[in-house]
């Protein structure tokens, strides 16, 4: 385990002079820092050139769970036009094993690989945020 904090991590993800190993090795140690700061900084990677930065991102906030459900989702609203995002948050969605997020995610899910999905994503994120609202109700 890494003594390096959230910070450190942060800068190491964002340090092109590092290989693509040491940044993708970066995010995988994030996920001991399930915080707000930590979570907007691994949605912004899912949109990165870099597929194994993409990847290491999409596997950490699989891992994250709950806690980055609702900033994914408003991500996916604003930001509905990238493909890179959609597939990134398709994996989080498709792959995570934490039923709340399954429940609120099953329609997006298949919205992120309709026909269609750019245009179809907004509506289903904002429809899936509403479920996660009567899911806490």
């Amino acid at each position: 385990m890494s003594t390096l904090s959230a910070d450190a991590l942060l800068k190491n993800l964002d340090d092109k002079s590092l290989s693509e190993l040491s940044r993708e090795q970066a995010i995988h140690e994030l996920k001991n820092f399930p915080e707000p700061a930590v979570i907007a900084r691994l949605i912004q990677a899912l949109d990165s050139d870099d597929s194994g930065i993409r990847w290491a991102a999409s596997s950490t906030l699989i891992e994250f769970g709950e806690a980055a459900l609702r900033p994914l989702l408003m991500a996916l609203v604003e930001g509905h036009d990238s493909v890179w995002l959609r597939e990134g948050a398709y994996r989080v969605f498709h792959d995570t094993h934490n039923y709340k997020v399954q429940q609120a995610t099953g329609e997006l899910v298949k919205a992120l690989k309709g026909p269609a999905a750019e245009s179809t994503t907004t509506d289903a994120a904002a429809r899936a945020m509403l479920k996660l609202d009567k899911l806490a109700q």
